[in-house]
């Protein structure tokens, strides 16, 4: 199948070339007299010898059958050059000895462009500006040696562009670009012998890897899977960091495959995860050429906004459009990759109306279809996939699902020429008359013709209006946390935390609640784990009703400090855990500042933190240097607390006066004191210890701030 150039967010107008050799046969009279000797002129017919002539378009690669005898071969080499943003190419041709004339075109270069010929010489009806070569008739392995422009820039537009401005680049370390353009015409002799047929191949003799229409120069790992007949490779460049793995690309190209009935399927998919480190690209996804792709590689696979799926739809597109059907194109990618998305369970209804909606929103929804000059942006992505929607949604409910969009486009693909909006009509119609009366198939035709050549748009219909005519939605069971659904709890507090990361002191756990909710139209299962570090810890399964929810809850207690990833589900958390931080002493008080030998005051220490994360330890209440009486301090992150401890002031012996006595708290950070008096002739005597004698009983306490020491780190 051949198509012209569709990108997700740009199209470039790029001819379309077949991949077919057109062999052009003249039938030939033979005279006697002028046998065996052959005048051939190119392009036509000798009639005085058995000759005939061939051609092909600048397609990048042509299959043939037959004696490889009879078999024209140009291999173009692809390598980077020591010029930024040119590929080097060296097309080298092998050529039977039936073939008499030989000329190649090079239709990637300009006809002044430096060019290095081996057997090649340029061809004298050549017609302006092109690079034509002739074959000198003698070299055996004749070759053109050239270089051609590496970046291909373009202004991003549509909802689906990015924001930079290439659609090919050679980025230095590694390159993404066309494959080289060449087309070829020959004479050859043997009438009964059968057809002299072209071979073409484009490959990177180095590191990287060449498809029919787009090469990787550099580093990489292609990755192939056969699915629903259909063999899709995947190249991940090293200098990619790709969102989606190659199973998930994959699995929609499979799911895409099977559920797009429109006609033949290319035996072959190449699919390019274009990397957005260095470049800015000017699309999300561009395809080209007959089943050749590349897609960001922060693209994710999947969503209603899929631009994996986006692309590989544009592969099943085999017709060409004129002005008035070009907005089918990408109307139709866009609405099967919602809907696709949708009936696997991939995204949500709400998910895929919002994707639909776009088109009811202006100046999108003003635009006429059929007539691109009212375009202000490029509605058909946006009220384009709503009309091609609401035209699915009408057949398959109209016909019983005897007719879809599906079969619209397999109608189209089968056209001789290009598509216009009066194409689409006859299909819209005769889809329709597959399972309705002429009538009801006219006034569904009616309805598309007012969608597509007025200003009027559709309306985006709901999920009853959805299952009548797809059919019930699958099970779509997401996961999210919950808005206090996460929590550090243990010893220093119990109440949400931030997340990014969430920050925990060791010995803390995070407790986290995770809504599991069904938003699709049948009941569902699910099954959901919570890892850390990709080892599971716990796991809930359950089943939920259509519309129905529910809330798990995970604990995992941290004992040592590090950095951990959680999962739960697809929700992803950093946990950072620390030691805890010191508590500071701001002041000291006492319960009375005059007492009576022999009893007791209350000493009250004020601590407080003005860490980040939750501080901890034993404070020490000491009379005269001997410990009397210990408390633990926990915390949270801003926290302020006050600490007592009953001490008591009594023994044997004598006390003389009234003397004072000086109560202080000592700590890691600050220090603060209070005085008491104390009356009597009792001496002092603190839990059975030596009394302090008349003068002065000093009572200190002072703050240890060594608790919850972790002295051991992850992996001892």
């Amino acid at each position: 199948m051949n198509r012209p150039e569709s990108s997700t967010g740009v199209r470039a107008a790029v001819g379309a070339f077949s991949l077919v050799a057109l062999l052009l046969v003249a039938l030939l009279l033979v005279s006697p007299t002028a046998a065996g000797v052959a005048s051939v002129s190119l392009g036509e017919a000798n009639p005085s010898v058995e000759s005939f002539s061939g051609s092909t378009d600048a397609g990048p690669a042509a299959q043939t059958t037959g004696d490889d005898a009879d078999v024209i071969r140009l291999r173009s080499e692809l390598a980077q050059t020591d010029e930024r943003g040119t590929v080097g190419v060296t097309t080298r041709a092998e050529i039977p000895d039936r073939v008499t004339e030989l000329e190649v075109a090079l239709l990637s270069v300009d006809a002044d462009a430096d060019v290095e010929a081996d057997g090649f010489v340029p061809a004298d009806d050549a017609g302006a500006g092109e690079s034509v070569w002739t074959w000198d008739g003698e070299t055996a392995d004749p070759s053109l040696a050239y270089a051609i422009d590496a970046n291909d820039t373009v202004e991003g537009k549509g909802p689906l562009a990015a924001d930079g401005t290439y659609r090919f680049v050679d980025a230095g370390e590694w390159a993404l670009v066309r494959t080289p353009r060449v087309r070829a015409a020959w004479s050859y002799t043997g009438q009964y012998e059968g057809q002299v047929r072209l071979d073409r191949e484009t490959v990177v003799p180095g590191e990287g890897v060449a498809s029919r229409s787009m090469a990787f120069l550099g580093p990489h790992e292609e990755y192939v899977r056969e699915a629903a007949g259909q063999r899709f490779r995947l190249i991940v460049p090293d200098a990619a960091d790709p969102v989606a793995s190659p199973d998930e690309v994959f699995d929609v190209f499979a799911d895409a495959s099977t559920a797009l009935q429109v006609g033949a399927r290319d035996e072959t998919v190449a699919a390019f995860a274009a990397p957005t480190g260095e470049v800015s690209w000017a699309v999300r996804g561009l395809q080209t050429g007959d089943a050749d792709l590349w897609v960001r590689d922060e693209e994710p696979a999947g969503t209603a906004a899929d631009v994996w799926t986006h692309e590989y739809v544009h592969t099943r597109q085999a017709y060409r459009t004129e002005a008035s059907g070009r907005w089918i194109t990408e109307a139709s990618a866009t609405h099967y990759a919602a809907l696709f998305a949708l009936e696997r369970g991939a995204a949500d209804f709400g998910e895929f109306e919002a994707t639909l909606a776009r088109g009811e929103r202006e100046p999108d929804a003003s635009a006429v279809l059929s007539d691109p000059d009212t375009w202000e942006g490029n509605p058909d992505y946006t009220k384009g996939a709503l009309v091609a929607g609401e035209i699915d949604r009408r057949l398959r409910a109209e016909t019983d699902g005897a007719a879809s969009l599906a079969t619209v486009l397999r109608e189209l693909n089968e056209a001789d020429g290009p598509v216009t909006n009066g194409d689409v009509l006859d299909a819209v119609e005769a889809a329709a008359a597959e399972g309705v009366d002429d009538a009801t198939a006219a006034e569904v035709r009616a309805d598309a013709e007012r969608l597509t050549t007025t200003r009027a748009t559709a309306e985006t219909w709901d999920r009853d209006a959805h299952a009548a005519a797809f059919g019930e939605t699958p099970a779509q069971v997401g996961f999210e946390l919950a808005d206090d659904g996460v929590r550090a709890t243990g010893e220093y507090r119990d109440r949400t935390v931030a997340r990014d990361p969430v920050e925990l002191v060791a010995g803390e756990s995070l407790e986290t609640a995770v809504v599991a909710s069904n938003t699709g139209g049948a009941a569902g299962s699910y099954d959901l784990s919570l890892s850390v570090d990709g080892e599971p810890v716990e796991n809930r399964s359950g089943t939920l009703d259509a519309g129905a929810e529910t809330v798990e809850r995970f604990e995992h207690r941290f004992e040592s400090a590090g950095e951990y990833e959680v999962r739960i589900g697809s929700e992803r958390l950093i946990v950072a855990v620390s030691e805890a931080a010191r508590p500071s002493v701001r002041g000291v008080s006492t319960d009375r500042d005059r007492v009576a030998a022999g009893e007791t005051i209350v000493a009250t220490a004020t601590v407080d933190n003005d860490a980040s994360v939750p501080a901890g330890g034993e404070i020490e209440f000491r009379i005269d240097g001997e410990t009397a009486a210990t408390a633990p301090v926990r915390l949270d992150a801003g926290e302020e607390a006050t600490v007592e401890r009953e001490i008591e002031l009594g023994g044997g012996g004598s006390l003389g006066g009234d003397e004072d006595v000086t109560v202080s708290v000592v700590g890691p950070v600050d220090e603060a004191s209070t005085t008491v008096a104390v009356e009597g002739d009792v001496p002092i005597s603190v839990d059975g210890a030596p009394g302090f004698g008349p003068a002065v009983a000093l009572v200190s306490v002072v703050v240890a701030t060594v608790a919850l020491t972790r002295r051991g780190q992850r992996g001892e």
